[in-house]
């Protein structure tokens, strides 16, 4: 049966909704976009005619979309800021959801929609894409394998490699800048950031038990750019921190290190290393960037074997063949229309809660602990 979906936020201009989310729902069987809802009419129908959505209506209120009963699946993808007001009544209509990472502004206003959710009996989908890619599941693949036998240690290192995380913003993200906003609980960048790369960690290894956090702002100043990088201010002060240094123990009673900076990495190829050392073998995984949910095309993973001293190169998995930004994007809507796992809004809850410890950690600066949800 066809799903038929609902997307808050897919603007003629471009954006997320385009880039990740179009190219798969437009090829799929499994999924027809019928409505479009943006903050006008007007935009909404322009919109549908620059992406050609014959099937699709335009509407400028969510309730209304969401009495439509051409509408299973509501999408939300705008920023963070609009969520919980725009969830709240798809979620009152019994549609299904799929909401951008992250799923609130704050952990109060998610867990109140987490419970919404449940008590309304319909399904979530949260965008923490990056630990369903065909990276992971290689991981996956290996660890219950045995070829490194159990896991000890983990420690995961890299560069955002996107310009919003160094000493460009691009006009739209200039939130990015701010570390404190008002009706915010932490800080905007680091969340989605952290939250989006420390998440396949989590699902592969554990949920932390605790964690010891150092944030720092190397990045003070700034430019704020078009999207064809055309200077619109120089020099903008930035509060925001764009370097993140954790570490603690999993659930699983591995340790972790994880650090992340904004920027560039030292060269093309070297924005991340993560190893996954065992008793029986290391596990490391590199490429261009950190960003795991986004992904890159030169992800390479090799195994070493500590009795034969042997490094093997493993074939990752195969993605699907669409552009980059879409490929997990495009994974999370097939796992979701084929019943199975998905991260949903209880995955959200745990890396909302994780975040308010990492920055409770770096204010006090000692080690939170944390008790996950399993």
């Amino acid at each position: 049966m066809t799903i038929h979906v609902g997307i808050i936020g897919l603007s003629a201009g471009g954006g997320w909704a385009a880039t990740a989310h179009l190219p798969y729902l437009q090829q799929s069987t499994k999924y027809t976009v019928t409505a479009v809802c943006n903050s006008s009419a007007a935009a909404s129908k322009k919109a549908i005619e620059k992406y050609g959505l014959r099937s699709a209506k335009a509407f400028d209120d969510v309730k209304t979309m969401c009495t439509s009963q051409k509408v299973d699946l509501v999408v939300c993808a705008v920023a963070v800021f609009s969520h919980y007001e725009l969830i709240k009544p798809a979620i009152e209509s019994g549609k299904d959801v799929y909401v951008e990472w992250p799923l609130c502004a704050t952990t109060k206003q998610a867990e109140e929609i987490h419970q919404l959710a449940r008590e309304n009996g319909v399904r979530t989908i949260v965008g923490l894409q990056g630990c369903v890619s065909h990276v992971q599941t290689t991981l996956e693949e290996i660890i219950k394998s045995g070829r490194i036998g159990s896991p000890l240690v983990t420690q995961i290192s890299g560069s955002a490699c996107t310009g919003e995380t160094g000493t460009r913003l691009v006009e739209r993200y200039q939130y990015f800048k701010d570390r404190d906003i008002d009706g915010v609980t932490g800080q905007v960048m680091l969340s989605i950031y952290i939250g989006h790369t420390f998440e396949p960690l989590a699902q592969l290894l554990g949920q932390p038990t605790d964690v010891s956090a150092q944030l720092k702002t190397t990045w003070p100043l700034v430019n704020i750019v078009t999207p064809d990088n055309r200077v619109l201010e120089s020099d903008v002060h930035k509060t925001a921190d764009d370097y993140a240094s954790l570490q603690g123990t999993l659930i699983s009673g591995v340790k972790y290190t994880y650090t992340m900076r904004g920027g560039d990495a030292f060269d093309d190829g070297e924005g991340l290393v993560w190893d996954i050392i065992g008793d029986k073998g290391q596990i490391r995984l590199d490429g261009s960037s950190i960003m795991l949910n986004l992904g890159a095309p030169d992800y390479r993973i090799r195994v070493k074997d500590y009795q034969s001293n042997r490094i093997e190169t493993t074939r990752l998995h195969q993605h699907l063949d669409l552009p980059l930004a879409a490929q997990n994007i495009g994974k999370l809507y097939e796992n979701f229309a084929d019943g199975k796992d998905v991260p949903t809004f209880e995955d959200a809850i745990r890396r909302h809660n994780f975040l308010d410890a990492v920055f409770l950690s770096a204010n006090k600066r000692g080690v939170q602990e944390y008790v996950p949800r399993r």
